[in-house]
């Protein structure tokens, strides 16, 4: 994946971001019944983003021919061995990543609880993957 490619997914993966903090401010409006289209909504934009999360660390693996990961989550923990992601950042992304093939199955308040705490290490973790894709840009 080149920079502008990446800058141009990166745009859309922060106004997810932001939309996903807009519908976390009335949660109580997901407990009802006309919130089911809004709920579905969050799950979608929490779901593409941590895909996406993972498909760009996937790229930056298969790239540079670091270890194959284990599982979704080790692609995390090799990035954050190798500082291209921040350390502090992979407990979150890890536990969004586990929580994707079961969104369905959770309670709204258990789901709200795993976004809230794992959406600020994902934007860490786009935030770093915007520097990584700005040096190699550059050619450092």
């Amino acid at each position: 994946m080149d920079y502008p490619t990446f800058t141009m997914l990166y745009k859309n993966l922060q106004h997810n971001i932001k939309e996903i903090e807009e519908i976390g401010k009335t949660p109580e409006q997901l407990e009802t019944p006309a919130g089911r289209k809004t709920l579905e909504r969050l799950k979608y934009l929490f779901y593409s983003l941590t895909k996406s999360t993972v498909d760009i660390g996937h790229s930056i693996i298969l790239e540079n021919d670091y270890r194959d990961p284990l599982n979704r989550t080790d692609i995390f923990i090799s990035l954050g061995e190798r500082d291209i992601i921040l350390p502090s950042a992979v407990r979150g992304v890890k536990k969004a990543t586990l929580a994707l093939p079961r969104l369905n199955d959770y309670p709204v308040s258990e789901l709200l609880e795993i976004i809230t705490n794992s959406l600020r290490d994902i934007h860490k973790c786009l935030d770093s993957f915007e520097v990584y894709f700005n040096l190699k840009d550059k050619n450092f």
